[in-house]
């Protein structure tokens, strides 16, 4: 069971910053509220194996990565579903959005922001760290 409902959600950082999904099969980026519907909203939902996908309202396109998982892959949108683990942080609808099955090169990889200082702040996988709070997302219900 996913640890939370099916729905769709804003999933933000701090700041009031959201996961932004600009074109279908763009990268993912992290932007304040756009006011355009559906590219900051994403349909959760959970898989028999406790996983979920993440699909973008307004293109239809999966939260994504290229090929395997490694350290510092950008993330993306696109048409293949890709599984992602959610572990529960401090604070409630908060999550560390994760790679199942890891870890990989000896370390679990997470949902973060690039190293890339760029702007728009694009999203890459990062080493996960449980007790950083600010690797967290917020996982805000929408009606």
């Amino acid at each position: 069971m996913a640890p939370v409902p099916n729905g769709v959600y804003a999933i933000a950082k701090q700041y009031e910053q959201l996961i932004t999904l600009l074109e279908p099969k763009d990268l993912a980026v992290l932007l304040p509220p756009t006011g355009q519907p559906g590219d900051q909203e994403w349909q959760i939902e959970g898989r028999d194996d406790g996983n979920v996908t993440i699909r973008n309202l307004r293109h239809q396109t999966f939260l994504t990565y290229d090929n395997d998982p490694n350290l510092n892959e950008m993330i993306m949108g696109s048409t293949e579903p890709r599984p992602w683990a959610l572990y529960q942080a401090a604070q409630p609808f908060t999550f560390h959005v994760v790679v199942p099955g890891g870890p990989i090169e000896g370390v679990e990889l997470a949902l973060d922001l690039s190293l890339l200082r760029i702007f728009p702040p694009r999203l890459a996988l990062r080493p996960l760290d449980v007790n950083d709070q600010r690797q967290a997302w917020k996982f805000e219900f929408h009606e």
